[in-house]
């Protein structure tokens, strides 16, 4: 029913995905992550986008085949679906299904170098902000701290907080594309409150505009929203997400 898509026919599936809940699904069709599969190569009607735990799908399929397509292949992802196929997926599998929501924010930003620059200063000294280099991100991997990018040295950019020989936060590169990243960010919650989580982002969203790097942000909680907004980012839309059960 559907078939892989090699890079080179990447950019025909776009036009399925140019709603912003989509965005991270750019790093399929940029070739730099995940795998794309499609109706058809030459006149794609329907399309998903495999990137980490996430599956991105759109345009028009059967509700049969849709049914068989998710239960034999996509039960273990987190779906993301267009508005014309999420009420179908409400309706196959309403009784065991997780209805989630995130929060879309706006793409491109303009930032206020100073103001970043200031909240990386209130951080108090004993909280050292440092880049991440290859053995820093072994170690958050190894820790299961947070999810960054893979092959780090040639595809990531981030920034973590150490504190008594110990990563308590980290703002880093996961999703990329080929002109950017998308932020992922965690501080342990007993440090939460002293500003250490607004200093990375900071700190990543200066060393991205250094870079001449764009940086996205979807958020998963209210609390990533305000944070998002505090640092220049403008929130768009809610979506839906749905895990099956």
């Amino acid at each position: 029913m559907i078939e892989k898509v090699e890079n080179k026919d990447l950019e025909k599936l776009r036009n399925l995905f140019k709603d912003i809940r989509f965005y991270m699904g750019n790093s399929v069709l940029d070739g730099t992550m995940g795998e794309a599969y499609t109706d058809n190569i030459s006149n794609p009607n329907f399309a998903i986008l495999i990137v980490r735990k996430y599956c991105f799908m759109s345009g028009n399929i059967g509700k049969e085949d849709l049914h068989k397509l998710i239960d034999n292949k996509l039960k273990q992802y987190i779906i993301i679906p267009s508005n014309s196929l999420k009420n179908v997926i409400e309706e196959i599998f309403k009784d065991n299904i997780n209805k989630l929501e995130r929060y879309s924010i706006k793409k491109n930003p303009i930032f206020d170098k100073q103001k970043l620059q200031k909240y990386i200063e209130k951080v108090p000294e004993e909280y050292h902000i440092q880049s991440i280099d290859n053995n820093i991100a072994k170690k958050i991997k190894e820790e299961k701290f947070i999810n960054i990018t893979d092959n780090y040295e040639k595809n990531g950019i981030g920034y973590c907080c150490i504190y008594n020989d110990e990563i308590i936060g980290v703002a880093s590169s996961n999703i990329f594309y080929k002109d950017g990243i998308e932020v992922n960010i965690k501080v342990k919650d007993e440090y939460r409150r002293r500003g250490i989580a607004t200093a990375l982002a900071s700190k990543l969203i200066l060393k991205c505009l250094e870079e001449n790097k764009s940086i996205s942000w979807d958020a998963a909680n209210l609390w990533s929203v305000s944070l998002a907004e505090k640092l220049g980012f403008e929130y768009d839309s809610t979506y839906n997400i749905y895990a099956l059960i």
